[in-house]
């Protein structure tokens, strides 16, 4: 909800919220699948809501961005073929594109507007998208993803929360069918919400994952505007373990890391250390 001043987002069956003061309400439409809002605030910067929801800020996006590309990027050995499904703002797509020995990327947006609307206010995320080696393509990903088979190195579920069209991303057939999109030896990352605020049945989206992973762990980072700031990704693998970093990577990331603003092998080691809590809730 926004009034003149402020914008709340509620959440955790609408007990908790996150605020911040308005400047500006910089654009709004409604898409063919949902209102999308970009507002510049005091606090964030620059926020994209989908639906009211957050969805990008200044402040935090490289976070998300680089934990989600960069992870599965280092314990992968040869990553080739990469498909993003959501991310319209690109900026999962710009961390991979700083990798030159990836040779596709498939960017999967159900919402072409929001591409475009990012284009125009975060031009920071998406200034991946030009790059030859991108494939933009407008559709649904639970659909596109039925037609690959043993395709993608990596396969990264860039999604919002678990409803509405959404939801499909998280069950048991959606996971089995990246999994047959992935070849032998693939990777899929996704974000697993906040399990302090456990609003959706964390536990389950992890059951999901280990019906169709042998390989299934989680790790951590911060986020600033969304709820309870400590939010979680999965790393579902059908060969490596996250923390088999890849020797004849490592030069090259040593000098990547200079220029990333979160992301370095240090925190990647640190980041697959649970608290009790986290472990329990995700059942490890």
């Amino acid at each position: 909800m926004t009034d003149q001043q402020w914008f709340y987002e509620r959440s955790f069956r609408g007990s908790l919220a996150f605020g911040a003061k308005i400047k500006k309400v910089l654009h709004e439409e409604q898409s063919q699948f949902q209102n999308i809002k970009v507002i510049d605030t005091e606090p964030v910067g620059k926020l994209l809501l989908l639906d009211d929801k957050t969805m990008v800020a200044d402040i935090d996006e490289f976070v998300y961005h680089e934990v989600t590309a960069h992870i599965p990027y280092m314990v992968h050995p040869k990553v080739r073929n990469v498909l993003v499904i959501g991310g319209g703002d690109g900026g999962v797509v710009r961390e991979f594109t700083k990798h030159s020995d990836i040779e596709t990327i498939d960017l999967v947006e159900i919402d072409e507007r929001v591409i475009e609307v990012s284009r125009q206010f975060f031009p920071e995320c998406t200034q991946g998208l030009d790059d030859p080696r991108v494939n933009i393509q407008p559709t649904d990903g639970i659909e596109f993803i039925k037609s690959k088979k043993n395709q993608y190195d990596i396969i990264v579920v860039d999604s919002t929360d678990p409803e509405d069209f959404a939801e499909g991303l998280f069950t048991k057939d959606f996971y089995s069918a990246v999994n047959s999109a992935l070849k032998d030896d693939g990777i899929m990352i996704n974000q697993t919400e906040n399990p302090f605020y456990d609003e959706f049945g964390i536990r389950k989206i992890y059951d999901n994952m280990r019906e169709a992973f042998p390989i299934v762990r989680s790790y951590h980072a911060p986020m600033l505007i969304y709820p309870g700031v400590y939010w979680t990704f999965g790393f579902s693998s059908k060969k490596y373990q996250p923390l088999e970093i890849i020797a004849d990577k490592i030069p090259a990331m040593k000098k990547l890391e200079k220029t990333l603003k979160w992301y370095n092998l240090d925190w990647h080691r640190g980041a697959f250390a649970l608290g009790n809590l986290h472990k329990n809730l995700i059942g490890e």
